[in-house]
């Protein structure tokens, strides 16, 4: 797999086939450049594009896109509260285009991938085997009517009604995991806040995380006239309690 960035104009070209030409609006690349070592190749039309190996954000971009995705900011924020690593098996229901399965896959063990939605599973199942990424176990399934997995380190839920994977998750997931849901509305976070409650798993937090970028050029110091705004709370929970915990007061 090679990233292709045309030197003029600046576009993007991820190429997973290099055992081919592959065609640009800015000419032909030969498929002797693309699995050479070049840094630097010429298209048929005398167009210069740099070229090197892509890393996980260059793939997350081209990523084709279809339900609404999980986007960066939300990403790096679960990964940091949640210290996913090389070692984490995660489970991921509402997996869509596949934009937060992947970026987790990127960094764990495992990541065990639930979505019900026949055209949302097409395109994650398309998106996944062009990520190369080959540690994701992808099931056309209702997450609510339980998780095969046993000894998970990390659920993310991205569904309408969270609140009815709670039994599934209370028994897979290990003493200390994560479960981070994510929703739209505080509506949807309430309802799901007052049933966890009753769980062994305790809420840690909600978070509304907003990006604005900054326009610096020259003597011009100041924000973007637009914000990445509102997309999503996300509410981190954690299991503190075991199997066999019962609260008296409840």
């Amino acid at each position: 797999m090679k990233l292709l960035i045309e030197q003029q104009s600046g576009k993007k070209y991820l190429v997973r086939d290099i055992t081919e030409d592959f065609h640009t609006f800015s000419g032909v690349i030969s498929c002797k450049d693309l699995k050479s070592k070049k840094n630097l190749v010429v298209s048929n039309t005398g167009k210069k594009f740099l070229q090197f190996t892509p890393t996980f954000p260059d793939i997350w971009e081209q990523l084709q896109r279809g339900p609404q995705a999980v986007l960066q900011k939300d990403i790096g924020l679960i990964i940091a509260k949640t210290g996913i690593n090389g070692s984490s098996v995660v489970v991921d229901a509402g997996g869509g285009s596949g934009s937060l399965c992947l970026a987790l896959a990127n960094l764990a063990k495992k990541v065990i991938v639930y979505e019900r939605n026949p055209e949302h599973y097409k395109l994650l199942a398309r998106n996944i085997t062009q990520s190369g990424i080959k540690n994701i176990e992808l099931h056309q399934e209702n997450i609510y009517d339980g998780i095969a997995a046993k000894e998970v380190d990390i659920i993310t839920l991205d569904l309408p009604e969270p609140w009815r994977a709670i039994p599934a998750a209370e028994k897979v997931l290990v003493l200390g995991g994560h479960l981070v849901v994510y929703l739209p509305n505080l509506t949807q976070v309430q309802i799901f806040t007052d049933a966890v409650r009753k769980s062994s798993i305790k809420i840690v937090e909600t978070i509304e995380l907003l990006e604005r970028k900054w326009k610096v050029e020259g003597e011009i110091l100041r924000p973007e006239f637009q914000m990445l705004g509102h997309t999503g709370f996300l509410t981190f929970c954690r299991k503190l309690h075991d199997d066999t915990y019962k609260d008296k007061k409840n």
